[in-house]
């Protein structure tokens, strides 16, 4: 699980460096090219190579481009309590409260810590893959209700406008999904934002969904990313969860800009 690459300039990749890459990511999951030097624009045109950026208004966006997004260590809960916000500090997979969430998700390292702030990945079709036959016939067809306000959340999350959460009800998705590309079987999974299994007690929903996160992020799925300056690191959310740490020296400074691809 996961790739890093020295040596590619994004912004004037061939054809065929492309489809190398595409190849390379649905191969190991999370790919990682180095030395990368991008203004949010140029970012923007270089992921949507990879698939149709889309906006999200959950997260602040650069004022050159609307479809890069800010993650920064500064980021405030602005609507709700002021207070600071680690987003994505709980393990997840972006955009699962939403009917259509997107597949890719790009995050670029503008400037990171001297230390810490690094991002885990789990790979969810090696935990599928390790279930045991029992458990996968137990969860095979089962859907589950994700909700952008969870109850059973784990991190806080930014307040929302009234009019935006009404643009986000509820949306169910399958505990098992089938990557449309690979064909392969993965977990899907969100600590943050699922609800609840559709057609189960509270009680046994939420004891499988306990179950099925902690077997998830044994450390034998994992692969932690220590960030350099200048990496883009691409992942596929239909086969990933990741976390973000927030253990950097008080006082640096953590900048991401991302995308996220249709």
């Amino acid at each position: 699980m996961a790739l890093a690459v020295e040596g590619v300039d994004l912004a004037r990749a061939t054809a065929e460096t492309q489809t190398a890459l595409i190849d390379a990511l649905h191969d190991n999951l999370v790919l990682c090219m180095r030395g990368q030097t991008l203004a949010p624009v140029a970012f923007r045109d270089a992921m949507a190579r990879f698939g149709t950026p889309m906006k999200r208004l959950q997260l602040a966006a650069t004022p050159e481009c609307d479809e890069v997004n800010i993650i920064s260590s500064e980021d405030r809960d602005e609507l709700g309590d002021g207070k600071k916000l680690v987003n994505g500090a709980s393990w997840h997979t972006d955009d699962s409260f939403m009917r259509e969430p997107c597949s890719l998700t790009m995050l670029y390292g503008v400037i990171v810590p001297s230390r810490g702030g690094d991002t885990q990945f789990v790979n969810m079709y090696a935990a599928y893959e390790a279930l045991s036959p029992e458990m996968k016939a137990r969860i095979a067809g089962l859907l589950v209700i994700h909700k952008y306000q969870s109850s059973r959340q784990t991190n806080r999350v930014s307040r929302r406008p009234e009019s935006e959460m009404k643009a986000m009800p509820e949306a169910i998705h399958p505990l098992v999904r089938i990557h449309p590309v690979t064909g392969r079987k993965a977990l899907y999974l969100n600590a943050n934002r699922m609800e609840q299994v559709v057609g189960m007690e509270r009680a046994e929903s939420d004891a499988l969904l306990d179950r099925l996160i902690a077997h998830a992020i044994e450390p034998r799925f994992q692969y932690r990313h220590v960030w350099r300056q200048g990496d883009v690191v691409i992942w596929d959310n239909r086969c990933t969860m990741h976390k973000a740490n927030a253990d950097y020296p008080e006082g640096e400074r953590r900048l991401m800009h991302r995308v996220v691809v249709a």
